[in-house]
This record gives C-alpha cells, sequence and structure tokens, in this order.
C-alpha cells in the first residue's frame, strides 16, 4: 500500500468516526427525514405537520399492524426506523435484546413533566425504563352502555368484574352483546388476577383455573374483539372488557352520528391491567437527533394534549391534564388517583415457555367456541 493511499484511507476513516451528528447539521431542509413506525391515527390531526414547520424535518409515518410484527422488525435490525412507539413489555424484551438505545436524559426536556404514577410503574421494567419515554397509557376494564344495562339489572356490580365474570350475572346481558379483547396475554392476567392466581403464571393448574372460568361465559360471548366502538355505538353490543379509550371513542362516535348514549368505563374495583406506549430510539436509528426533537416536541403539554383528545387515550404528561377533555379528566376510572394506582398490573416480559403455554391455553378456549 502506497504512503498516499495510507493517508487518504486514514482521512476517509477520520471523517466517518466524526459522528453522525456533524454530517446531519449539513443536510439541507429538505433532505432532513424522520421515519416513524406507530399505530395508526395515533396522533392529533396536525402533530407531524406541525413538527415539520417548526423544525423543517419531514416525517414519514409508518402504521404499525401488531406489536408482533415492530419486534421482528427491531430484532432483524436495521428497521429503517429513527423512532418507535412500543408497548411495555415489547420495549422490555427489545432492550433486553439490545435493539434499543439507552436515552440521553439530559436531552429529553419534558422528563420532570410524567405522571407520578407512571413514573413509579416505570420501575417494573428494568432493562427498557432508562430507554423510553412514555406517551399514552390506559387500562383493561369494562365499557358499557349504562341505559341497556339499568334496563337488564338496575343494581349491576358495574365496578366490578363480577359483573362479567360471574355466569348469572353474563347471562343477565347476553342478549344485548358482550365483547371480550381478543388479547390473550391481557385478558389472563385479568382473570387470574380475579383468581387470586399470579396473572402473569404459565403454571397448568393456574391456566385450568382461568379456563374454566372462561368457558363458563361460553354461552353468553357475541364477539372477541379489540375494536369494539362500532358495534357499541350500533347496539350491537352493550358489555366489553377492553381498552379505557374505547368509551372516550364510542361517545364521540355516537354524537358524530347523531346518537345520544351514555356510555360509561369503569376500572374493576378488583384491579386489572395497565399497558403504556412508549417512545424509543432503535440502536441503529440514523436520526436519533431527529428521534430526540420529536419526543420534546411531543411531550410538550398543549401538543400531548391535542393527542389525548384526539385518540380518547390518556397522555403521559400530568401538565396536560388540565387541556385534556373532561369526560376524561373527571373519570376517575380513565384519569386514576394514588389509590387507583395501587390496583394496576404491569405487564411482565414473561419468558417464552410459560407464554407458549398461555397463548395454547387461549387457543383452546376460543376453539371450544
Amino acid at each position: 500500500m502506497t504512503e498516499r493511499l495510507s493517508r487518504t484511507l486514514a482521512l476517509l476513516a477520520t471523517m466517518l468516526c466524526t459522528g453522525t451528528a456533524a454530517a446531519l447539521d449539513q443536510e439541507k431542509p429538505a433532505d432532513k427525514v424522520l421515519r416513524l413506525y406507530n399505530w395508526a391515527d395515533y396522533f392529533a390531526p396536525d402533530t407531524l405537520s406541525a413538527f415539520t414547520r417548526e423544525t423543517g424535518i419531514r416525517v414519514i409515518y409508518d402504521v404499525m399492524d401488531s406489536s408482533e410484527t415492530l419486534e421482528a422488525k427491531l430484532m432483524a435490525g436495521r428497521s429503517g426506523y429513527d423512532l418507535i412507539f412500543p408497548g411495555d413489555t415489547v420495549a422490555e424484551r427489545l432492550m433486553r435484546a439490545g435493539s434499543l438505545q439507552p436515552l440521553d436524559q439530559g436531552r429529553l426536556q419534558h422528563l420532570g413533566e410524567i405522571e407520578p404514577g407512571l413514573r413509579r410503574l416505570q420501575q417494573a421494567y428494568p432493562h427498557s425504563r432508562d430507554a423510553v419515554v412514555p406517551y399514552t397509557w390506559g387500562t383493561i376494564g369494562l365499557t358499557y352502555n349504562a341505559a341497556m344495562i339499568r334496563q337488564r339489572m338496575a343494581d349491576a356490580p358495574v365496578g366490578s368484574l363480577d359483573l362479567l365474570f360471574k355466569p348469572d350475572l353474563a347471562a343477565k346481558f347476553a342478549d344485548c352483546g358482550i365483547s371480550i379483547i381478543d388479547s390473550p396475554d391481557e385478558v389472563l392476567a385479568v382473570v387470574l388476577h380475579y383468581l387470586g392466581r399470579d396473572p402473569h403464571s404459565g403454571k397448568a393448574e393456574d391456566l385450568d383455573a382461568a379456563l374454566a372460568l372462561l368457558k363458563g361465559l361460553k354461552p353468553h360471548i357475541r364477539k372477541f374483539q379489540s375494536q369494539p366502538v362500532t358495534q357499541l355505538v350500533n347496539g350491537d353490543l352493550c358489555l366489553s372488557l377492553g381498552y379505557s379509550g374505547d368509551m372516550t371513542q364510542a361517545r364521540r362516535a355516537a354524537a358524530e352520528a347523531g346518537k345520544e348514549v351514555d356510555f360509561e368505563y369503569r376500572l374493576p374495583k378488583e384491579g386489572s391491567t395497565v399497558w403504556m406506549d412508549t417512545m424509543a430510539i432503535p440502536v441503529d436509528a440514523l436520526h436519533p437527533d431527529y428521534a430526540y426533537a420529536f419526543i420534546n416536541f411531543v411531550m410538550r403539554p398543549t401538543n400531548m394534549a391535542a393527542i389525548t383528545n384526539s385518540t380518547g387515550y390518556p397522555t403521559a404528561s400530568a401538565r396536560a391534564r388540565p387541556m385534556v377533555d373532561a369526560t376524561m379528566t373527571a373519570n376517575p376510572d380513565i384519569y386514576l388517583d394514588e389509590a387507583s394506582y395501587q390496583r394496576l398490573i404491569p405487564g411482565k416480559d414473561i419468558a417464552q415457555p410459560q407464554m407458549r403455554a398461555r397463548m395454547r391455553a387461549w387457543t383452546r378456549f376460543k376453539s371450544s367456541l
């Protein structure tokens, strides 16, 4: 190798090692692109356009179809994304696998504004708690058509899972329609906790007990689905075990259709699962600076309030709460007090053998219908 070639290669190596940040600073505004991966319609209508106007960074928004797809893309590496929105347990697995980068806390402008209860919940995720920023969150509980329920049972225990899990009570509402979220891990956690067992168990005796309860409901379940809003508004369902955001979305859809329907949501007194969707930067993100810029932009209280008012899911920002629609903030089963936080069951990165046992149990239950 000649001396001139050696000097040239050394110079090229030095240029490459100066870091991505310097190269990004020289990019033209038209070249500044943030690629993010999130669920559909999970921003306010103007979130992305407002970010681009302010920063000059164009956003390519790819829609996530499932958590499993997100996990597969990240585990394979070179996903091409700069910012992703994994659920809490997905983020835990991704960080454990080395697919996410720890966040520089000093670059995050609004960490101190996160709801105190959520900050405590983050401690349940030892691998990912320093690699994610909470985005939106919610619980699994009971959404119901208040008039239909009262018509069939004036003193219905709407604040308890007895309403659904005791077959003699569930039978009273079978004619107006009951649905259960099609999410085996979350439903099994709720059922096992209700039975006084480990909500994350994969033991045969625990899963058999959960299946016995669920099979007792078999004659009364009309649908398994994760989005019951349309059926609630149409009157095809009167009771749903599902996400806390379903109530807000059902109320909004009913109003838009000119219908006066009183939908309510209750976090069961026995306790239930909590979920958090988060923001995280892949370990091989090409533009982490843009990702930090977007996180800081989204976490401004005004922006987080707009996202919550649009999606119906509570924001992680405590400072945004006064700007959120009162139908959510005034409901203590959606925006929780300290006592209610104590009833929540955080997710868990369950070992694969136990998770497979849980999935098999759910498949047996659904196939028996």
